[in-house]
């Protein structure tokens, strides 16, 4: 998991008519009330509104079209962070909302829920009753930052909690982590692995790209899938040209996550990606 990015925003129109909906909720006196009318009004929701959500919601996804939960499988859901059976005030909030795959979403999240109190305890949430206390035990991707609290172990493609969390945020990294199924959906793992290995594989061609001396050279060392090359340039700058473009697709891939332990961690102590470090050094301000 990667924070979302955070430079879209609703129109006027479409930020009014959530505040509407959430009004129609938020009057109603119990929370039984509350939680009913936030499940009837989500149904109905008016399909205008949000489709500009969903579309705002796509530019804002860590990677293109990618759920950010999983990175792996294809956005389509629009989810409720904290889940709105839970926490129907925030049914409406443009904040609340990210984009899901269906398995992440029905199978995984559900309503799967806990929160904590003011001095690091975890509570269950019981489904039909308000929740004790109102922190969501679960790393919200919009307004915090996933790496804050976990990076890829890229040994065996878990995620590892950092060192010295705080307990509330210790309690979020662990059951993101269990709620998700993040560690143990071997479909994850093995997609972790695999944009590893291209990575690698992208980053040792661009390294030969970078050391060679024609443009020849350079068509011999191309996939058949890479435009790049325009030979009207210089040599210098068909090997940026191509730099750029090999960079947009490593930034656009699936597994973010992997991208950025690679940087952090794998960067500084596997010798491998070290020499592809070296050699290219401004890659790790991609």
């Amino acid at each position: 998991m990667l924070q979302l990015a955070s430079n879209q925003n609703l129109s006027d129109e479409t930020v009014k008519k959530l505040a509407d909906l959430q009004s129609l909720i938020d009057k109603k006196t119990s929370f039984t009330a509350k939680a009913k009318k936030a499940k009837s009004l989500w149904k109905s929701k008016p399909k205008k509104e949000f489709s500009e959500v969903k579309e705002k919601l796509l530019k804002l996804c860590v990677s293109v079209e990618i759920c950010n939960y999983c990175e792996q499988n294809e956005a389509n859901d629009i989810e409720h962070i904290d889940p709105k059976s839970f926490f129907p005030e925030s049914t409406f909030k443009w904040e609340n909302y990210l984009l899901a795959c269906k398995q992440c979403n029905s199978a995984y999240k559900l309503d799967k829920c806990f929160v904590l109190d003011g001095i690091g305890n975890l509570h269950l949430t019981t489904r039909g009753q308000e929740p004790s206390f109102k922190i969501n035990a679960l790393i919200n991707a919009r307004t915090e930052n996933p790496c804050d609290f976990m990076i890829l172990n890229m040994q065996d493609f878990t995620f590892e909690i950092l060192d010295d969390l705080t307990t509330n945020n210790l309690h979020k990294a662990e059951k993101t982590i269990q709620i998700l199924a993040l560690n143990e959906r071997a479909t994850l793992k093995h997609g972790r692995k695999n944009i590893s290995t291209y990575i690698y594989q992208r980053l040792d061609l661009l390294v030969k790209i970078h050391s060679a001396t024609s443009t020849q050279e350079i068509e011999v060392l191309l996939t058949p899938h890479d435009n790049y090359l325009n030979k009207t340039l210089t040599l210098q700058d068909q090997k940026d040209l191509i730099k750029n473009g090999f960079k947009n697709d490593i930034l656009t891939q699936a597994h973010q996550s992997v991208w950025y332990a690679i940087k952090m961690v794998e960067s500084k102590v596997n010798t491998k990606w070290q020499a592809i470090f070296t050699a290219l050094p401004e890659i790790a301000n991609w």
